[in-house]
């Protein structure tokens, strides 16, 4: 066989069991990892608006770190003086911000220019670390979500 040969062989080889090593942590994950960081919407009362937090990731990594905000309701909803605070004290005080339906929002931790979707915290250091729980408070101070941070 040829040097050529071998070479492509080994690479094909190497291709391969990246490729089932991948499938397997990937498996690993699904059964056994990600259905307990799923999140936990607490119930809302009808006809009022009713987000979620769908996701926080990146934590522990203040540049990175964000938390997604979903519409889980069936119309624009305004996130106006929501409330999202984590197990420290920090709490993130939402402007008048007109959420569409099924839309999400992420609120990232650091600083930085707000855009169409992204906000941010402004916060120098990660507010998020793992095991930590999220809340998501309405105006009235009700929770209406909580998220456990993988």
């Amino acid at each position: 066989m040829s040097a050529s040969r071998k070479l492509i062989f080994y690479l094909l080889l190497n291709v391969f069991l990246s490729a089932c090593v991948t499938l397997a942590v990937l498996f690993i994950y699904e059964t056994y990892y990600r259905p307990s960081t799923l999140p936990q919407p607490a119930l809302a009362a009808k006809d009022s608006a009713s987000f979620e937090i769908a996701a926080i990731v990146g934590a522990g990594l203040p540049d990175s770190e964000m938390v997604l905000i979903r519409n889980t309701g069936s119309a624009v909803s305004d996130l106006k003086n929501w409330q999202l605070r984590d197990e420290d004290g920090n709490t993130y005080v939402f402007d008048a911000l007109l959420l569409p339906a099924n839309a999400a929002i992420q609120l990232r931790t650091a600083p930085g220019t707000n855009s169409v979707i992204d906000l941010y915290w402004g916060l120098a250091a990660s507010a998020w670390v793992s095991g930590e729980t999220a809340t998501l408070l309405d105006p009235d101070g009700n929770m209406r979500s909580i998220y456990q941070v993988p």
